[in-house]
């Protein structure tokens, strides 16, 4: 295997490692030592941080992990259902501060990429890595482009996105316009992850407007639908002793957005924000709804519960959540689930949900 292999293999074991709040007496020894390097620390995120637009966009080199991340309910001319997620991430494995410094091939951060394209009962998954500073991978703010090698998010005129992804086995070419402005979730943008201390700073678009064209099996065709995008950071993303989050994304048909999140310890910790169709937003806490599973399904990977209850009594809603039919991993040493939903009850509507720490792996 070449060195560039062998340093991408070691890239994407740290960012699994991060991502699913892995400790150091839980890894490697030389995993470890790469996760608590010796040196200036990174920045943790934490109250009292504000988040600044269209800055905050870009990159935070002295925080460890971020990812800019689209999921989206598409449909076709004749009614058929797809799903798509696009997420680029970036983890540092040291903090810089100041300006970033020339390009070149440095060892302080790694990029990596995932893309999937769903239907009812298949999805089909791809991934990119990527070392900071080589060029191959990286986001610039105005304009604002995200890009690893050919796969591309970047700003065009009337405030709107392309997104391009071209993978072995699927495609897809959209238009994004957000219809409503950023939400800030949390306080004033930190989103707490448990009631001990820690999170991350995390605004999102809700609700975007999608056009173009998605390839499955060599075939193009034209969809429309809506996405939410999210924009996170973090240094220490779950605290010693959680498993893992089931996180959903939810347009609901009155033209609400809504966002839940369940980190799963000892307690549980529950978040959300509620975005109205005019795109005022609230934050929910654990003592205003009910998130709880109602089903489970048995896959090669690892059991994943597939329908949720929701109630929020003060807004009248009482939803129930099913994913669709299939399994819907995305595949890694550590893979989690990401996948459309539907919404029954009260109102109806459509989603995304993703789970980690289910994986058997």
């Amino acid at each position: 295997m070449s060195r560039h292999g062998v340093l991408a293999r070691v890239a994407a074991t740290l960012f699994l490692l991060v991502l699913q709040g892995c400790g150091q007496e839980d890894a490697p020894g030389e995993i470890a030592s790469l996760l608590d390097a010796p040196g200036e620390p990174f920045r943790q995120a934490e109250p009292g941080m504000s988040i600044s637009l269209p800055a905050d966009m870009g990159a935070h080199p002295e925080f460890r992990l971020e990812w800019w991340y689209l999921t989206a309910n598409l449909h076709a001319g004749d009614g058929e259902s797809f799903g798509v997620q696009w997420t680029l991430f970036r983890l540092g494995l040291k903090p810089h501060q100041g300006p970033q410094p020339e390009p070149g091939w440095r060892r302080d951060e790694f990029w990596l990429a995932h893309a999937a394209l769903s239907r009812p009962d298949r999805h089909l998954f791809a991934s990119k890595q990527a070392r900071g500073g080589s060029g191959q991978a990286g986001v610039s703010i105005e304009p604002f482009r995200a890009w690893i090698d050919q796969w591309r998010m970047e700003a065009r005129a009337a405030e709107s996105y392309l997104l391009d992804v071209q993978a072995p086995t699927f495609a897809y070419r959209l238009i994004l316009s957000p219809r409503l402005p950023p939400v800030l979730h949390g306080e004033q943008g930190f989103s707490a992850k448990s009631a001990q201390g820690g999170g991350s700073m995390y605004f999102s678009y809700p609700a975007i407007d999608i056009e173009g064209e998605i390839e499955v099996d060599g075939e193009p065709v034209s969809v429309t639908g809506q996405g939410w995008f999210d924009r996170e950071w973090s240094s220490q993303y779950l605290r010693p002793g959680q498993q893992g989050w089931d996180w959903l994304a939810l347009h609901l048909d009155d033209g609400r957005h809504l966002m839940l999140f369940r980190i799963r310890g000892d307690p549980d910790y529950f978040t959300g924000t509620l975005v109205d169709a005019d795109g005022d937003s609230r934050t929910l806490d654990a003592d205003d709804f009910t998130l709880r599973p109602l089903a489970y399904r048995s896959t090669e990977q690892g059991r994943v519960p597939v329908s949720w209850e929701f109630k929020l009594p003060a807004q009248q809603l009482a939803l129930e959540i099913r994913s669709w039919p299939g399994e819907y991993w995305n595949p890694g040493r550590l893979g989690y689930w990401e996948g459309p939903v539907s919404v029954q009850g009260s109102v109806q509507g459509k989603g995304y949900l993703e789970m980690t720490g289910y994986s058997k792996r």
